[in-house]
């Protein structure tokens, strides 16, 4: 088995570290840009964030034009939690930029919207997003961002956004999880339900995807799932104080008050922390 071979069969196996340490060993024998961005690419993934920029360095300059790596660059700047946050996102969006000056597509300019979201540029986010979905109308993750800023402003938008994504990918659980919640906001609880229910198809340990599948059957007085589902997202979570709240009240709503207080009682607890 050659050294690639070995690095992807530890990737797949989830042995991150010897994945990285291989790819440094193939960059440094091949010397190509395409070595290096696998190399950066899982130093990234171990949030060895000076030595993943270094790599991607590496690779753009072995090759000025490879903008899959600097978009890679782009990717580290927006998760590094080394830096100051606004000096990352800045340098993310400036990577990213370059990116799409050489390959203008869907993929980087979903990524370059994201870095103006957490900018505060909304107005460039939108149009990134939009031209996303221009140059590929199935890139279902420029849909999802886009509908998730449409939520407030334009909801029946946001519905559409969210239908389509789910048509071309059915297993989107937050696609799945956000028509949901807007589908309980208009008070279409059947529908609701069925979405939270499909979010936790795909991904059985989502907390909001539980937490929201409880209230949905708590505001259906369907009592008993209600409070086996409570008990279970309070489970997977138990410092977390949204879930202990609803289903405080919700102990409450139905009589159990002494249960009620007693859940409370742990949200203290969880403030002294």
């Amino acid at each position: 088995m050659d050294l690639e071979d070995k690095a992807e069969k530890a990737e797949e196996e989830g042995d991150l570290d010897l994945a990285r340490a291989l790819w440094k060993e193939i960059a440094a024998r091949n010397k190509d840009a395409t070595s290096f961005f696998s190399y950066a690419r899982l130093a990234q993934r171990l949030e060895k964030w000076d030595e993943a920029e270094s790599a991607f360095s590496e690779a753009i300059r072995l090759d000025p034009a490879f903008s899959l790596g600097m978009a890679g660059m782009g990717s580290l700047w927006y998760e590094r939690t080394d830096r100051d946050e606004k000096e990352s996102f800045q340098t993310a969006k400036d990577w990213y930029l370059r990116a799409i000056e050489l390959d203008r597509n869907a993929d980087a300019l979903t990524l370059l919207a994201c870095s103006y979201l957490a900018l505060g540029d909304c107005t460039a986010a939108q149009d990134a997003f939009e031209e996303a979905i221009q140059i590929d109308p199935r890139y279902e993750e420029a849909m999802y961002n886009l509908a998730t800023m449409q939520v407030e402003t334009n909801p029946t938008r946001a519905a559409e956004l969210l239908e389509r994504a789910i048509e071309i990918d059915p297993d989107y659980s937050l696609a799945h999880q956000r028509l949901g919640v807007l589908r309980h906001s208009s008070g279409d609880l059947i529908q609701a339900e069925y979405h939270f229910r499909r979010s936790l198809e795909a991904d059985p340990t989502d907390y909001w995807s539980h937490l929201y599948l409880a209230n949905c059957l708590a505001v259906q007085e369907r009592e008993t799932e209600a409070e086996q589902t409570y008990r279970f997202v309070t489970s997977l979570q138990p410092e977390n104080q949204a879930g202990l709240k609803f289903f405080a009240n919700f102990l409450e709503s139905i009589g159990k008050k002494q249960e009620a207080s007693a859940v409370r009682a742990q949200i203290k607890q969880t403030d002294g922390q």
